[in-house]
């Protein structure tokens, strides 16, 4: 099962984590063949972190606390909160398997939707938002109760030029816009260490 950890950093932990970054990256290290993606939050302009941003793979949510509880970073207090949300991938395409464009920017969008039927695959609208915007939206999938039965959303990893066009992908986002639809967010991330 796919599971999404989202750590937003509490004030002012910049040199806390730059002491911490070295076990941190060897804690990661333990986990390769789990991370789907893995990186820091970043702050609008992209010159801090302020957190932590992965997609990784564990049979169950036990694990996957296991795994955030025993980071360095969690360990070292750096996170003011921690959320984890199962995710059915609808792409295929790991951070480490992407190649990367220099100057790039990537982004975390979040589509909120009421709660549904869970959408193991595709549907014909978000097929067509996928191929659309292929290859910027690097990876795609519905987020999910723990149970797997009622989707609450979908998650994107966007990877472009620049601001404007993560905000073109967003105004065509298949979810939001329908009768379900309840919220976007649209946040800065960077590749990290996988």
């Amino acid at each position: 099962m796919e599971w999404i950890v989202k750590c937003v950093s509490k004030p002012d932990m910049v040199e806390r984590r730059a002491a911490t970054l070295q076990a941190h990256v060897e804690h990661l290290d333990k986990f390769k063949t789990e991370t789907w993606y893995s990186g820091p939050m970043m702050v609008g302009d992209g010159s801090n972190a302020n957190g932590s941003f992965r997609v990784i793979d564990f049979p169950a949510r036990e694990q996957t606390t296991t795994y955030i509880d025993t980071d360095p970073y969690t360990q070292a207090d750096i996170f003011k909160s921690i959320a984890i949300e199962r995710v059915f991938p609808y792409t295929v395409l790991r951070q480490r398997d992407h190649t990367q464009t220099d100057g790039n920017a990537q982004f975390i969008l979040v589509a909120r939707t009421d709660p549904r039927p869970i959408e193991p695959t595709p549907s014909a609208d978000m097929s067509r938002f996928l191929s659309t915007h292929e290859p910027h939206v690097i990876f795609a999938g519905m987020l999910a109760d723990d149970t797997g039965a009622t989707g609450m959303g979908a998650l994107y990893v966007l990877d472009v030029a620049d601001r404007n066009v993560a905000d073109a992908i967003v105004a065509d986002e298949a979810l939001s816009r329908g009768p379900d639809g309840r919220s976007l967010t649209l946040e800065r991330w960077r590749f990290g260490h996988v």
